[in-house]
This record gives C-alpha cells, structure tokens and sequence, in this order.
C-alpha cells in the first residue's frame, strides 16, 4: 500500500510539473512568435497602396483611407500589415530583397497591362 501511494505521488508531481511549469513556458513560446504575412501577399499590398495613393485624382482622400482601402480589399487588419512591414525593415538586407521584390511585381503589373 505503501509503494502504491509513493507511485501515485510521483505521478502527480509529474503531472503538477507538466501542468504549472511546460504547459505555460510552451504557451508563452507560441504566443510569441510573430505573426506576419507572407512576403508575397505584402508585396501585393504594398504594391496596391502605392498605386492607389499615386493614381488618386480626389485630393480629399486621405493617405490613410486609401491605405484602409486596399487592407479591406485583401481582408488584413491594419495592426497587422503594420507589424509585417517592421518585421521586413528591421533587417536592412530582407527590406532591400523585399523592396526588389515589389519592383519586380510592379514590372510583372506594367506587362500584363500592356499586353
């Protein structure tokens, strides 16, 4: 009787561990991550918002209507464009391969217009 309470005590300790010190280190480390959107998805975005503020006659819309515009016409919330953006110019080398990236999309736009 003795054995099976020192088992059953061991079990609850590893329970206890698993449930007040993993279960939360796990949840923090999940929460934590960043979420932004695919680089292509931006471009395309990205792309959008600066073609409608150049080719925008009607001066009395604002930069940022335009802006909530086009984030509606792809279903993004504005926080998290936002963050994808950041997360891009933090590094100086992954915001120049996504600056050349936009201009090759924006190129790709130019032909099949032509076309």
């Amino acid at each position: 009787m003795f054995h099976s309470l020192t088992s059953k005590n061991k079990l609850l300790k590893k329970f206890f561990l698993l449930i007040f010190y993993i279960l939360p280190f796990a949840f923090l480390t999940y929460c934590s991550e960043e979420e932004i959107l695919p680089e292509d998805e931006l471009i395309k975005i990205y792309v959008d918002i600066l073609i409608a503020q150049d080719t925008t006659i009607d001066k009395s819309i604002t930069t940022d209507s335009l802006k909530t515009i086009v984030l509606n016409k792809y279903g993004v919330p504005d926080s998290l464009y936002v963050k994808s953006i950041e997360h891009y110019k933090s590094s100086p080398v992954q915001w120049e391969a996504f600056f050349d990236n936009a201009i090759k999309y924006v190129e790709e736009l130019r032909i099949n217009a032509e076309e």
